[in-house]
Formats: structure tokens, C-alpha cells, sequence
């Protein structure tokens, strides 16, 4: 069965945009001409590959699963582009950035504005774990988390390391301790994370392995606002050491047991990385990093 490249840039276009009308300008071609090749595309499918509703369109599972492959074709379309004018790159350059650090990552991208104004940045606030998916799914360029392993398909760049904290209220017994240990810890009341979240991954393990059994009663998803429950007393939290601002209302501590960094990483899918915006966001973190590294170290990119 043909499927036509003008069916396939019609699909995505309205996946990115949400709805025929941004889709059919973002194509420069009339909406009529939008909804004509979704429709020819839809046909070949037994079920259909869009949800429409008033607002908007919204993809469906198999569309998703679609979106996966085709999104391929706008890669192709962009190195092809790249590679006949090096020089010029038509249209707006957008790149998608996945978060999971905020503040390990922003002077990072601040740099990147600085460099590369003309790029329109989109930037979304995940779990570590969502921005790996976003961006094996292409529906981020590049994530900006801690990685345990190496994705499949990817390659990464290890850009700071730092180790989990326990985060104290201000004038709590345990902050005139230089570091604290699970034991003390499994004696107070307990913030944990999400449980998807890598910070509570790692609290799980280190536990587990110091055959400790810790009840929290305090469930939360937001680092800013553990550290604002735990400024009023409500209990002890956890935290990567470089993910929290330092404020007067808390403090942090080393846990004992829990001595190994965890790395952050720039993560991208290998077969993108000389697109636009892509190769320019990761040249300006690998000359950060071998900045900040001592000449003896190696940068450790695979």
C-alpha cells in the first residue's frame, strides 16, 4: 500500500499543532486540504488515528503508535535539508526540552538562549522516567534528567553528578549531625515522592538494603513543595543535593548510606543528532562540561 508524503506531513502537522487550522498554516495549504489527507490516511486504518473534539484533535492510541514511525519522515526531511544548504535553514527552529532538574539544567539553556535566540524553546517539567519515554517517543528532542541506563537507540552526556540529601526543617535535633543514617532517619516522620520518581527509587533501595521498613503518612510530587511541607514541620524529606534552593526555612543533609552520585545526563536519540537545534543544544553542553571538568577526566558520551 503507497502512502503519500503529503498524507504523512498532514498527520503530523495536526499531532504537533492539535488542530487542522495551526496544521494547514504550519503547511502553508487551505484547511480543506488538511482534513483530505487525514481522511485518505484514516481509510487505510481499521480504527481511527484521531479523537476530534471542539478545541482540537487529540491522537489516538494507534495514532500514537503511527506518530512514533512517522515522525521519522520530518528527521529525514530536516537532514535532507540540512545537508543540500548547510548555510540556510528555512522556517522556525523549535527545540522540545524534557526536564526533569530544573536547576542543575536552567543555567544550561539560559546559555542556549543566549547563543541561539532565533530558537523557540519548549520547555515541560517531568519525572525522570517521562522524560526518557518523551523523548524515545519523539515527543521531546532532548531530556535533561537523571539516566540509570542508557536508552536504547540514544546516546548521552553525563553533566553533573550529586547524591540524595535528606531535607530537615531548620533547628531539627538531627541538623547538628554532619551527616545522618537510615536508622535515624527510619525513627522520624517521612515525606516520600511519587512512586516513579528516581529520588524515591533510591530511598526505596537504600532501605531495602539496610533491612529498614520506613511508614510515611505524607505522599507528595513536587520537590518545591516537599521542601515547603518540610519547612512547617511536617516531616523529613528527600532530595538530589543540587535540585533544591538553598533557603534559611531548611536544611540538608548527607545520608550515610546512600554515598554514590547520581549522574544527570543530556539524552537524545542518536539518529537526530545533527538536526538543528539538536547538534547546537549538545555542542554548548559538551564544551560546559569539558569546562568544568579537570583535563585528566574524560567526558563520558556513549
Amino acid at each position: 500500500m503507497d502512502y503519500s508524503l503529503a498524507e504523512i506531513r498532514a498527520f503530523n502537522a495536526t499531532v504537533v499543532c492539535g488542530n487542522f487550522s495551526r496544521a494547514a498554516e504550519k503547511l502553508g495549504v487551505s484547511q480543506p486540504a488538511i482534513t483530505a489527507q487525514i481522511r485518505k490516511l484514516e481509510n487505510r486504518f481499521e480504527y481511527p488515528l484521531l479523537e476530534r473534539f471542539s478545541k482540537g484533535i487529540v491522537p489516538t492510541e494507534l495514532g500514537r503508535r503511527l506518530y512514533r514511525i512517522t515522525s521519522q519522515f520530518q528527521d529525514l526531511e530536516g537532514a535532507i535539508e540540512l545537508l543540500a544548504n548547510p548555510q540556510h535553514i528555512s522556517g522556525e527552529i523549535s527545540l522540545r526540552l524534557a526536564v526533569a532538574s530544573p536547576l542543575v539544567f536552567m543555567p544550561l539553556i539560559a546559555d542556549f538562549r543566549q547563543h541561539y535566540p532565533q530558537v523557540r524553546l519548549k520547555i515541560a517539567s517531568h519525572s525522570s522516567l517521562k522524560c526518557q519515554e518523551m523523548v524515545m517517543n519523539r515527543e521531546a528532542d532532548i531530556a535533561l534528567c537523571p539516566l540509570l541506563d542508557k536508552p536504547k537507540g540514544a546516546l548521552r552526556l553525563a553533566f553533573h553528578a550529586h547524591r540524595l540529601v535528606a531535607v530537615l526543617p531548620a533547628g531539627h535535633p538531627l541538623c547538628r549531625e554532619s551527616e545522618v543514617s537510615l536508622v535515624q532517619l527510619n525513627r522520624e516522620s517521612l515525606i516520600f515522592s511519587r512512586s516513579h520518581s528516581l529520588t524515591q527509587f533510591v530511598i526505596d533501595e537504600g532501605f531495602s538494603q539496610a533491612n529498614l521498613e520506613p511508614c510515611s503518612h505524607i505522599l507528595m510530587d513536587n520537590r518545591q513543595e516537599i521542601c515547603e511541607a518540610v519547612s512547617f514541620g511536617l516531616g523529613i524529606g528527600f532530595a538530589f543535593e543540587n535540585d533544591i534552593r538553598p533557603e534559611s526555612r531548611i536544611e540538608l543533609r548527607p545520608i550515610r548510606e546512600l554515598s554514590d552520585e547520581v549522574v544527570e545526563h543530556v539524552c537524545w536519540l542518536k539518529n537526530r543528532s545533527t538536526l538543528p537545534g539538536i547538534r547546537d543544544f549538545i555542542q554548548l553542553a559538551l564544551q560546559q562540561r569539558c569546562m568544568a571538568l579537570p583535563a585528566e577526566e574524560q567526558l563520558d558520551i556513549a
